[in-house]
């Protein structure tokens, strides 16, 4: 006879299901409208890079969007695809059990395909960006449950987008930082890794597949781009593990490197075309998701600061955009005033200045840094073909 109280493991798996009430794993694409003519400008960022087979775009933070008009006009000008900063990660998602909001993430969409722009998502799986009710939830599961809540989740968020992403950041900044204690293996401490152990990456590429195959999986990383050891001993873990996984027949296609650059830590150039030409052999697409950069290292003087900030980047562009497994190049963000560095307590200038790490500044006019990205996209060696068969996977 069935006891009349139900057991922990069952409260437990009921709980991660309210979460998720009435929404399957397939579940049919929202209508977001048909993608439209391309909206961008002849002499746009975008229309430099497409000419190489490279697409550009930016982080698209609601907040800018959903009131500024020249924000995005901006954007329908520049950019050729966009990704969501916040609006489809699990916080925005699902705020509360049993409750889900997609609002946000549907009116950057719908503005996208109104301009012929293609849509990223991020990020799928992160220890941060977590509800509150999540952490609790994770930490009294067992692996069976929070598989299950982890199915539902990557279900609910890849279902509602079905189709219409390019690339979903399955996994994000998976590798424990450089001041963090280090696993065997280099992965983070995480809920995510306390609840399934090291196999929920894996898991995660395998059900994002599932749930939409059309969506290219990416992990995205960080501090993997400049010439210092401890970020050359990164970008070995970053090949081992990617060899396993392409061994195990885990489907990821890409790998995404965040590139928040910082002038204070040098680039090798030497270092960082190996990296990529090893990345580009395993048959993975590669995509700059975050690219800004650190100008703490920089003069004060606005035109000296910009042209440092113009040629460090053209160090850095020149060589990725060298290799043919380059797909993407996104900005976090288009427009100086929005950026993170300025609220970052470790990344603010000790001058107290703002920082000037994007292409635009707070008039919307286009900075040194602005034509030194065009002039890399318009002197980069032409791989449209390569890279169009990446794409297709």
């Amino acid at each position: 006879m069935p006891s009349p109280h139900p057991s922990r493991r069952a409260v437990l798996a009921g709980a991660a299901a309210s979460a998720f009430a009435g929404r399957a794993i397939a579940a049919p694409a929202s209508p977001f409208g048909p993608l439209k003519a391309p909206s961008w400008s002849a002499d746009s960022l975008q229309a430099a890079a497409s000419a190489k087979g490279v697409t550009y775009g930016c982080e698209v933070p609601f907040h800018r969007f959903g009131k500024d008009a020249a924000y995005r006009q901006a954007v329908a000008r520049e950019c050729g695809i966009l990704v969501c900063g916040t609006e489809m990660k699990m916080e925005a998602v699902l705020p509360a059990p049993g409750r889900t909001a997609f609002a946000e993430g549907d009116e950057i969409q719908r503005f996208a395909r109104a301009n012929g722009q293609r849509m990223r998502g991020h990020t799928l799986v992160w220890h941060e960006a977590l509800p509150e009710w999540v952490r609790p939830l994770l930490a009294r599961s067992n692996a069976f449950q929070a598989e299950d809540f982890l199915r539902r989740w990557i279900g609910t968020v890849a279902g509602h987008y079905r189709g219409t992403i390019e690339a979903w950041d399955v996994v994000n900044e998976i590798l424990a930082g450089q001041d963090q204690v280090r696993r065997p293996d280099g992965l983070r401490e995480t809920p995510w890794l306390a609840a399934l152990g090291p196999d929920y990456v894996d898991l995660a590429f395998r059900i994002l597949h599932e749930a939409d195959p059309r969506a290219a999986g990416t992990w995205n990383e960080d501090a993997v781009e400049q010439g210092v050891p401890w970020m050359e001993e990164r970008r070995t873990r970053v090949l081992k593990r990617i060899e396993g996984m392409r061994a195990r027949g885990v489907p990821i296609r890409r790998f995404g490197l965040q590139s928040h650059l910082t002038s204070t830590l040098p680039i090798d150039q030497g270092q960082l075309r190996r990296f990529l030409a090893e990345l580009g052999k395993l048959g993975i697409g590669i995509e700059l998701t975050e690219f800004d950069i650190d100008d703490r290292a920089f003069p004060g003087d606005v035109a000296a600061r910009d042209r440092a900030v113009a040629d460090f980047a053209r160090r850095y562009l020149d060589v990725v955009l060298d290799e043919p497994a380059l797909l993407n190049v996104l900005t976090w963000d288009i427009y100086d005033p929005d950026t993170w560095l300025n609220d970052h307590p470790f990344r603010k200038r000790p001058d107290g200045l703002p920082q000037r790490p994007l292409p635009l500044d707070a008039q919307y006019r286009r900075k040194p840094l602005w034509h030194a990205m065009r002039k890399a996209f318009a002197d980069a060696p032409d791989h449209s073909a390569a890279r169009a068969r990446l794409r297709r996977g």
